[in-house]
């Protein structure tokens, strides 16, 4: 007498069960370790920001040009005669529609104040240029 298996045994029906949930479980765990929020990606570019002003004022020391650092679509551009910088903000952000700093040949940039915001965590960054030096700070206030 032939026996004909026309479906799955309760224990193949386990075994994948358990296999599948375990690529699930897998997938999430991995999901939740790449998802970054807003507060750490504006973090993160406020510090690449930091960076990369420090080497556009050496640059400008040191090669004697002017370093010009202004929006272009999503990017803020770090560009002198032969370096060029791109800096990808995040989406949650924008600046002042006529953003230009100019990094003088010797460092020097002029005291002034430029705006961010960011529309997911409701700050609005103010990048004060303070004495000119090429120092600055940044200040945080909230909006509702």
């Amino acid at each position: 007498m032939k026996k004909s298996k026309d479906g799955f045994t309760t224990i193949e029906m386990l075994i994948v069960l358990i296999i599948s949930s375990f690529f699930m479980s897998l997938c999430i765990f991995l999901y939740q370790g790449i998802h970054i929020n807003d507060q750490e990606l504006e973090k993160e570019f406020w510090v690449n920001f930091r960076e990369y002003w420090k080497q556009a004022i050496e640059n400008s020391e040191y090669t004697g040009w002017k370093t010009y650092i202004y929006k272009k679509n999503h990017d803020i551009i770090f560009s002198n005669k032969w370096h060029h910088n791109k800096l990808r903000m995040p989406d949650s952000m924008h600046s002042q529609d006529n953003l230009l700093i100019i990094v003088n040949n010797d460092g020097y940039v002029p005291p002034q104040t430029y705006e961010w915001y960011s529309k997911n965590t409701h700050t609005r960054y103010l990048l004060k240029v303070q004495l000119g030096g090429g120092i600055y700070k940044i200040y945080e206030k909230y909006y509702e």
